[in-house]
């Protein structure tokens, strides 16, 4: 997916694949508490507007976080 911020890339993303959406955001459209996002192993910075910048043929992985022991 192509975009300037991870928030278009994310749009983009879910116009093919609105199921999930709700995994990924909340109905405010920050990321999820326990998702973590990196852009080329750079974890995100900001959460809620989603405006950190992706660069052309970057790598974003959207990981869902794991608690316990």
């Amino acid at each position: 997916m192509e975009g300037a911020t991870l928030r278009e890339v994310l749009e983009r993303y879910f116009a093919g694949n609105d199921r999930a959406r709700g995994y990924v955001l909340d109905d405010q459209g920050r990321l999820r508490h326990h998702m973590a996002v990196f852009i080329d192993g750079q974890q995100l910075q900001d959460r809620d507007g989603l405006s950190d910048a992706v660069a052309p043929g970057a790598v974003i992985d959207v990981v869902q976080a794991l608690s316990g022991g």
